[in-house]
């Protein structure tokens, strides 16, 4: 086979995916409801969209993975998804995607000069992202934070169009800052063909990642973990 194939998977929120790409060309995108059902649902459709292109898992190149912040138990499955195709696979290439750059890609036909994509971390803060156009796309501009919204707005550039889930449970108005509309949530949440399209795009920068150090990337512990240390903090 002459074409390099790369696969995609979006697990972080509950709008499921996984993409096919064929070179540079994104050949199929599959979505399925995992709001619940990640596990039950990823393999299957991976291998049903492999099947359908007549491929195998060996015929892939490169794999590109959302890599959060978002669902605990999504990006844990997607994330093992990820490191044990990469485990058996030798030569498969992995990528973990920021799901906020999966986010941002969302807004590449909008029109605006900075970006946010601001997402629920918890405790009353924000797990903001800035982006920026370069390189034919939309690129970060500046490293994400975990932060009160009123200090994100003090601090971010102006004119502002804020995406991302965030804005539902936050206050983020200001001058000078819009706000997309609640009612797309194609525009809040991230997709596999964003996860497809940034991957492709850290692969061509060769940010690649081995599958042992494929991590979630959290907004805050997982509630067992911070419930365990309220408990062991009682103790004490």
């Amino acid at each position: 086979m002459n074409k390099r194939y790369s696969i995609a998977i979006e697990t972080s929120c509950r709008v499921g995916g996984v993409a096919l790409g064929a070179g540079v060309e994104l050949a199929k995108v599959v979505e399925f409801d995992a709001s619940a059902r990640h596990g039950a649902v990823l393999l299957s459709q991976l291998d049903a969209l492999l099947g359908e292109a007549g491929l195998r898992a060996d015929d892939l190149a490169e794999l590109y993975v959302s890599a959060g912040p978002g669902s605990f138990t999504g990006l844990r499955i997607g994330i093992t998804a990820a490191r044990v195709l990469a485990q058996q696979l030798p030569r498969l290439r992995c990528v973990a995607v920021p799901s906020a750059w999966a986010v941002a890609h969302n807004a590449r036909r909008l029109s605006w000069r900075h970006l946010g994509v601001v997402m629920d971390a918890g405790d009353g803060r924000v797990y903001a992202c800035l982006f920026a156009r370069g390189d034919g796309g939309v690129v970060p501009a500046g490293e994400p934070a975990v932060i009160p919204p009123h200090e994100f707005l003090l601090a971010a550039p102006r004119p502002l169009l804020l995406i991302g889930e965030g804005l539902a449970r936050h206050d983020l108005s200001a001058p000078q800052v819009s706000l997309a509309d609640n009612d797309a949530p194609g525009l809040h949440l991230p997709t596999a063909e964003g996860v497809w399209r940034v991957g492709r795009t850290l692969a061509a920068a060769e940010r690649f990642t081995d599958y042992h150090h494929l991590l979630p990337i959290y907004t805050r512990e997982p509630q067992a973990v911070r419930l365990w240390k309220h408990r062991r903090g009682r103790d004490d």
